[in-house]
């Protein structure tokens, strides 16, 4: 249970930081630089656990989760939907045209307003 909730905190970490530099700065305090004078060092000891307010993250490490969390982004949104006209059998002429324009009305290259729906079946 402790691990799931340790992930669910990186997987935060990985979306609210940009680069890694962000992540170690945001454990560095304004006491640390007064007393390191160097932020590099600073970065070099959050980064070994000897300082910081949260858990220790290397860099690959965070880089690997980084990619990792905008290919799932990416898939999520490139994801194919099942179209809900797909596998029936219509009989009725306008369910038919509904389903010849589904695809492109989900993919938004094509609307349909209500009012041209209207036309389209008095037209028929």
């Amino acid at each position: 249970m402790e691990e799931e909730e340790s992930g669910a905190a990186m997987d935060g970490i990985i979306t609210e930081y940009n680069t890694y530099e962000d992540f170690l700065d945001s454990q560095i305090t304004s006491l640390d630089l007064f007393y390191l004078e160097d932020e590099e060092l600073a970065r070099q000891l959050v980064e070994l656990g000897y300082r910081g307010s949260g858990e220790v993250l290397k860099r690959e490490e965070f880089e690997a989760r980084k990619a990792a969390a905008e290919a799932s982004r990416l898939s999520q949104r490139t994801q194919q939907k099942i179209l809900s006209s797909a596998g029936k059998e219509l009989k009725d002429n306008f369910l038919k045209a509904l389903a010849l324009r589904e695809e492109a009305n989900r993919n938004g290259k094509m609307t349909v307003s209500t009012l041209d729906w209207i036309h389209w079946c008095s037209v028929q």
